[in-house]
């Protein structure tokens, strides 16, 4: 019999691996001081549907010395890297159709999955209202996008009840109503009744403190006041792009205008340089050309929010940085960016209670004024903070996720 190797590793299918590694470069980082080797797996060439060719990103000065990408051109590659091996991964596949060929190798090869959301993000909102008749066909995209997300979640739900795709072994979470959610949900009910069913996804869930808790309570931190921050979301994004169709150039040209109006008129009221840090799918030349008078950076957000002094961002889950820090940050809205992203903004808004600013409005803003309003509006986000980003411990949730793994696939092997 072939001697199993376990190993560990995180799967995904993108082409850029440079920003799926950020988001959680902490995370990894600490991985690579307690295990001997990681592997990133980027099962891209495995997709139900291909393109000719891929643009595949690797950050290959931002890795470990100990970790290995691998990137397998067909089923015949992962079969012969899996073969004398036992993995076990973070999950990074998705469930879109396009990911369901992916699933049935994960269940077929016996990967076992980790899925870990520890950034207490806010999804997209399933309602996206019709608000004039000149807008009918986009609501239309929009309701068929809706539906199709539906059908391919219950296909895929199906599937995994049947056992022809894998589930989530453990499921780490920071937001504790999600964790209440999936402990107290219909299949948790079912399965206490009639335990052979095995029916729940998440096999087991367990509530970790957030990746803004674990990094911004870390001693030495460089905490100052020192300038304004803007956190881009992406004029371009993709989501919106996919439900409204191409952005015309000349709002664009608008946009941008207004922004570099906005963020000069509070660079002078505060008498503060503005730094802007790009999305990671934004195009630095298109940002060069417009916003050029600004400092931009890229995967650089965390540092610039631990510098900031007001934070503008339109959504962006990194938000919670800010918020956890109770930096003073301000909602800017536009017509520009679209019915889309204009629902999810105002979204955050009603959730976190933020000070609003539309850039059409071009209004003054009194500096004290400003301040002492920003300035309150911080003291509301107590509540926010215990419910979506902290548990009833101070243990780091990367440390939780780094030793239950150790413990419950390398130590008492409760899933091979």
């Amino acid at each position: 019999p072939i001697c199993m190797k376990k190993i560990f590793g995180s799967l995904v299918a993108y082409e850029n691996i440079e920003g799926y590694f950020v988001l959680q470069k902490s995370l990894y980082e600490k991985i690579s001081k307690e295990f001997d080797e990681f592997f990133i797996i980027n099962l891209i060439h495995l997709k139900l549907i291909k393109k000719k060719s891929y643009d595949i990103k690797y950050p290959k000065n931002m890795l470990p010395d100990n970790f290995k990408i691998i990137t397998p051109l067909n089923e015949h590659e992962l079969n012969k890297f899996l073969i004398d091996k036992n993995l076990v991964a973070f999950d990074g596949i998705g469930r879109s159709l396009n990911s369901f060929r992916i699933s049935l190798l994960i269940k077929k090869y016996n990967i076992r999955l980790i899925y870990v959301q520890n950034i207490s993000g806010i999804g997209n909102p399933y309602l996206e209202k019709t608000v004039s008749k000149k807008k009918l066909v986009i609501s239309f995209i929009n309701y068929f996008f809706i539906l199709k997300k539906i059908i391919f979640y219950l296909l895929f739900k199906s599937l995994t009840i049947l056992n022809l795709f894998p589930k989530i072994d453990i499921y780490f979470e920071s937001r504790r109503a999600i964790v209440n959610s999936c402990n107290n949900s219909l299949s948790k009910k079912i399965e206490k009744i009639f335990p052979f069913l095995k029916i729940c996804y998440f096999r087991k869930i367990i509530h970790v403190n957030s990746r803004s808790f674990d990094m911004l309570t870390k001693p030495n931190l460089n905490f100052s006041e020192e300038k304004i921050v803007f956190i881009d979301s992406n004029f371009d994004n993709f989501d919106r792009i996919f439900r409204e169709g191409k952005i015309d150039d000349n709002l664009k040209v608008r946009y941008f205008t207004l922004l570099n109006q906005f963020l000069l008129k509070l660079s002078k009221i505060f008498n503060k340089k503005v730094t802007i840090c790009l999305h990671p799918q934004s195009d630095l030349k298109t940002y060069n050309k417009y916003m050029g008078a600004f400092e931009l950076c890229k995967y650089q957000t965390n540092e610039n929010i631990v510098q900031a002094f007001i934070i503008i961002f339109h959504e962006s889950t990194i938000i919670n940085d800010a918020i956890f820090l109770k930096k003073k940050i301000i909602s800017l809205k536009s017509s520009t960016l679209g019915e889309y992203m204009m629902n999810r903004i105002s979204y955050y808004q009603k959730l976190l209670g933020l000070f609003s600013y539309t850039l059409e409005e071009e209004k003054e803003l009194n500096k004290d004024l400003l301040q002492a309003e920003l300035e309150e509006i911080t003291e509301s986000y107590d509540d926010y903070i215990k419910k979506e980003m902290m548990t009833d411990d101070s243990i780091p949730g990367e440390e939780k996720i780094i030793n239950t793994v150790k413990q419950d696939y390398f130590i008492n092997n409760k899933y091979f």
